[in-house]
Formats: C-alpha cells, structure tokens, sequence
C-alpha cells in the first residue's frame, strides 16, 4: 500500500482532519515505518497531492477537509 493511500484513507474515514491528527493516526499504523520529520514531510507531501487534484481543500490553519471531487 502506498502513503499517499494511506492518506487518503484517513480523510475517507474522517471528513476532516487536522496535520497533527494525520500525523498521529500515520504514526501509530504498523504499515507505516518511518517517523519524525520523514514521516511529516510524506504526508505534507500526500496532501499536497490531494490539493492539486481538488480533492482536499484548507479550511482553516492546517485543517483540511475533502471536496466534492474526493473519490
């Protein structure tokens, strides 16, 4: 399974989410093996994704919440 799956699995299940709340639920998944800056910088990286694609937006300071588009 990929990180950015992973990610997108969070905000499936959760509308909303919080950087700080993705990064607990990331670091405490046994499929994921990084930690630390790496494993913050992958799902910065991941969102940033997902906002290109106008499937996450920023709605208020490092809270984002999936559009429309989310599939």
């Amino acid at each position: 399974m990929t990180f950015a799956k992973l990610v997108k699995d969070e905000f499936a299940q959760n509308k909303t989410r919080t950087l700080a709340q993705l990064y607990d639920a990331l670091s405490s998944n046994s499929e994921v093996s990084l930690g630390g800056t790496t494993l913050k910088h992958r799902i910065r990286s991941a969102i940033y994704g997902l906002k290109q694609a106008n499937k996450v937006d920023l709605v208020s300071k490092a809270t984002y919440s999936i559009t429309d588009n989310f599939q």
